[in-house]
């Protein structure tokens, strides 16, 4: 029988998890339907600027959520029992011959694209925006730094816009385990 402490913490764990996920989808959402579009409507060096410090604050919101995201499961699949201190640390709830643990897994293969497409966007391609030119810098040079930077600017978006269709996807699939799985 669960004490209240178990209550408590089984709540706990999945409020943090409900809320990482909201403020992971939630910025996305704002990301691409809000500054996105605003970006557009402004002289292309405010948009930049602009850009670069709500991507700067945004990281730390992504990083922070899919961190979270990833701990909490962790705790609440151990507080349900499926995660266990024995080998094998993954009960039978969890076998890819199940449909709870078959969405478990897909979920946590969606969660590392997620992490990569973070990665590719953090250590990659933003510091292609953030680029300054040297002092003597020939207009061809010029020209090929700006197209470098547009073309970073679009796999930000695509990938961005993947990312929210992704984690959407992981949403819908969580909301599943309640029947049991979907896959």
């Amino acid at each position: 029988m669960p004490t209240d402490l178990d209550t408590w913490l089984h709540i706990i764990y999945a409020y943090l998890h409900d809320i990482s996920i909201a403020v992971y989808i939630g910025g996305a959402v704002a990301m691409e339907f809000v500054l996105g579009p605003a970006q557009g409507s402004i002289p292309p060096a405010q948009a930049q600027v602009m850009g670069q410090k709500t991507a700067d604050r945004f990281l730390w919101l992504v990083w922070g959520s899919l961190s979270l995201i990833i701990v909490t499961a962790f705790f609440r699949l151990q507080h349900m029992g499926y995660i266990t201190s024995d080998w094998p640390f993954f009960e039978s709830g969890l076998a890819l011959s199940e449909d709870y643990g078959r969405t478990i897994w897909t979920m946590f293969a969606l969660w590392c694209v997620l992490c990569v497409n973070g990665a590719i966007m953090t250590f990659y391609l933003r510091p292609r925006l953030a680029g300054r030119l040297k002092a003597g810098t020939t207009s061809a040079g010029v020209q090929a730094s700006q197209q470098a930077k547009m073309e970073a600017a679009k796999w930000i978006e695509r990938i961005t816009r993947a990312d929210l269709v992704i984690a959407v996807f992981i949403a819908l699939l969580g909301a599943s385990l309640k029947w049991g799985g979907l896959l």
